[in-house]
């Protein structure tokens, strides 16, 4: 929570405020020859040869698949078990317990801020992310027999 002091004050507050919003809406603004090669866990797979070429381990994409189709299957599971927080609370009947057991259906519920709620978010990134693997070595895969092709009909010439 923000002091104002005046009027004017209000308003340099909203302005930095908004300028912040806009900042963290565009992201940072880093250009390519800032990013450095990938390092530690997950890099595997990708193997610079040179600066211009990419080599991709489709073994490992595989095996990045089915771990996130594992998670995939563990919060479905937690999504099915939180499917039972959405009920009313029946016990307590104290000056809180009502407040207390709307406040528990809310959380537990499938309302925006539940834990239902977060638990599908996580299931749609997680297909995002698989869709996107898929479609990358699907790509790369069709790259690497376009230029299989290209180089057997240029031997055989």
């Amino acid at each position: 929570m923000a002091t104002v002091r005046d009027e004017a004050d209000a308003r340099r507050q909203l302005r930095a405020e908004h300028q912040r919003e806009k900042q963290e809406e565009h992201g940072p603004r880093e250009k390519a020859s800032g990013v450095d090669r990938p390092t530690g866990g997950g890099s595997a797979a990708l193997v610079a040869d040179g600066g211009d070429v990419l080599a991709l381990d489709y073994a490992e994409i595989a095996a990045a698949q089915k771990a996130l189709d594992d998670r995939y299957q563990e919060v479905a599971g937690y999504l099915d078990s939180a499917r039972d927080l959405g009920t009313p609370l029946a016990d307590g009947k104290g000056p809180v317990s009502h407040w207390m057991r709307a406040s528990f259906g809310l959380r537990g519920g499938a309302e925006a801020g539940g834990v239902q709620t977060a638990l599908q978010s996580y299931l749609t990134e997680l297909a995002s992310l698989r869709q996107a693997l898929d479609t990358v070595a699907a790509t790369h895969r069709r790259n690497d027999e376009q230029a299989a092709e290209t180089l057997a009909g240029a031997q055989d010439a």
